[in-house]
């Protein structure tokens, strides 16, 4: 018996092992292919005898490992290895992702994240940025996004394939300046021994590096292992040469200016705070005023708001009522036209009742913790431009509607329907108040999330709501206490609390007319 058990132990060991071994179809017979750049240091690159190395063969070994999947590399140029991924040549790659390659190929979940930097030369130009650029020589390599950047501020590009020769140019002269990762501007200025150029951060998206694979199943079994690797601290010790050294963060030097001239004022605080204890208990005093007075403004608008509810429920009601008398009333004739223009107005006012209806129950369920939020990737510039045109469709004669987007698109972890009933609701309130100039849509990353910015050149913000707009009053009528209102902007609001987000509202100063309102959200920016 004891036999027995043992052989089935084995078999089933056996059977574990077989599996394991056959990871995906991969064996020692038919490796995985992993195709890598011979000349992109440090990352991966071939030595003088013919070895890979870099952080990703060693980082792709490790993974390999874990997988249980048995490999070899396949080096070549940078041209030919991008192509043969894609096609299916080789099995696996790592790469940059590019939105413009997504449908082609299979991206993994970012292993890290890569910042961009300007090379120029020490002495002739300072804070180089991405300002004063025209007429600039600039070399980079081959990035659309970035390519578009340049031609807008006017910029000679050189798409260069060789990057380190580009850089000992740099530093003889040929160009203005050399545009790459931060990585790779500390590692080339290093290995060539080049002290004349100076590295300057650029306010560019951060671009993620990932495995990249024709097979679909290889990278939802790589991702799930990413995470593995990431929790127990992995992906951080194999490439933390090029996350600190070649990838940190450098201080500039007014930073150290300032928080010496911080801690030179705290001192002086410090020496006169009992001369200034009676100064803000004074102060304290007259903002237990001005509180008093705000609270005694809330209650005012309280009432405003309660009295046009109030006055928003009967007016539909008292037409709906009137019309149905005039209807079921026999002793008076109507001809088929007016019954049908009755029953219009009874339809139009009976939508305009339960819109308001509607409007009402969402503000609850909302402030009710109720309303469910949904995160997933999302595609903020697809996003953007659908809504934009159905506005465009809905515009006043003679009105424009720009849309400003940020370089290089952006994709965030979190709920499209929330995105789109806050960023509509703005939209829709601009449309309805702008008769002529035009409404401009704006959105980029901000302080760890998203900004969104509608400004318009339309009728503005009333000075006695402006404190209390997204209370009260939203929506078509936002602005008119004599027409019926809406809760657009009290719900929006509402949305944007619950997200931990922030939304305000200011006058068009750039413009000379019209408003400007904005909400932040935090989320998880992905590209």
């Amino acid at each position: 018996m004891k036999l027995r058990l043992l052989y089935i132990a084995f078999l089933l060991v056996s059977l574990t092992s077989e599996t394991k071994a056959d990871n995906l179809g991969y064996t020692k017979e038919n490796p995985l292919i992993f195709g890598i750049d011979i000349d992109y240091p440090p990352l991966q690159y071939v030595d003088e005898v013919g070895l890979p190395k870099g952080f990703d063969v060693v980082f792709t070994n490790k993974l390999m490992k874990r997988l249980d999947i048995p490999y070899t590399y396949a080096p070549n140029s940078w041209g030919e290895i991008a192509g043969d991924v894609i096609s299916g040549k080789v099995d696996l790659g790592m790469m940059v992702y590019s939105p413009y390659r997504k449908d082609s190929t299979n991206y993994s979940r970012a292993v890290f994240r890569l910042y961009y930097q300007i090379l120029s030369r020490k002495g002739e130009k300072q804070e180089f940025g991405l300002r004063d650029i025209e007429g600039r020589d600039i070399a980079l390599m081959s990035s659309r996004p970035i390519v578009d950047t340049l031609s807008k501020g006017g910029a000679k590009i050189h798409v260069i394939t060789d990057l380190k020769k580009a850089v000992v140019d740099l530093s003889h002269g040929k160009y203005d300046g050399v545009i790459c990762f931060r990585y790779q501007s500390r590692y080339l200025i290093e290995d060539n021994h080049i002290t004349n150029l100076e590295a300057e951060d650029l306010t560019l998206m951060p671009r993620e590096y990932c495995f990249v694979s024709h097979d679909k199943t290889l990278i939802d079994v790589i991702n799930k292992e990413l995470d593995k690797m990431e929790n127990e601290g992995i992906i951080e010790e194999t490439y933390a040469d090029v996350k600190t050294s070649f990838d940190g963060f450098r201080i500039p030097i007014w930073v150290w200016f300032l928080l010496f001239a911080v801690i030179i004022v705290a001192l002086i605080v410090n020496l006169f705070l009992q001369r200034r204890s009676k100064q803000l208990l004074r102060e304290e005093m007259l903002r237990a005023q001005e509180n008093e007075e705000r609270a005694k403004k809330s209650e005012q608008l309280k009432d405003i708001f309660l009295s046009n509810i109030s006055h928003s429920l009967r007016t539909p009601l008292n037409a709906i009522i009137g019309f149905s008398d005039l209807l079921m009333n026999e002793e008076r004739t109507m001809t088929r036209d007016e019954q049908q223009n009755l029953l219009g107005l009874i339809n139009n006012n009976g939508l305009q009742l339960l819109h308001l209806i509607n409007e009402l129950l969402s503000l609850s369920d909302i402030e009710g913790k109720q309303q469910l939020f949904e995160r997933q990737v999302t595609d903020i510039d697809y996003e953007m431009s659908q809504y934009a045109g159905e506005i465009r469709l809905q515009l006043f004669d003679g009105v424009e509607l720009e849309v400003i987007e940020p370089v290089g698109g952006m994709r965030a972890m979190l709920d499209p329907k929330l995105l789109r009933v806050v960023t509509m609701h703005l939209l829709e309130n601009a449309q309805q108040h702008t008769k002529e100039g035009k409404i401009t849509l704006s959105y980029y990353v901000k302080e760890g999330g998203i900004y969104v910015e509608v400004k318009d050149t339309g009728s503005g913000l009333p000075e006695n709501l402006k404190e209390n707009i997204f209370s009260l009053l939203s929506d078509k009528n936002t602005y008119l206490q004599d027409e019926t209102p809406g809760l657009g902007l009290s719900i929006c609001k509402a949305i944007v609390d619950r997200t931990g987000g922030k939304m305000g509202a200011r006058d068009n100063t750039e413009d000379g007319r019209g408003s400007v309102i904005w909400f932040w959200a935090p989320t998880e920016i992905l590209t």
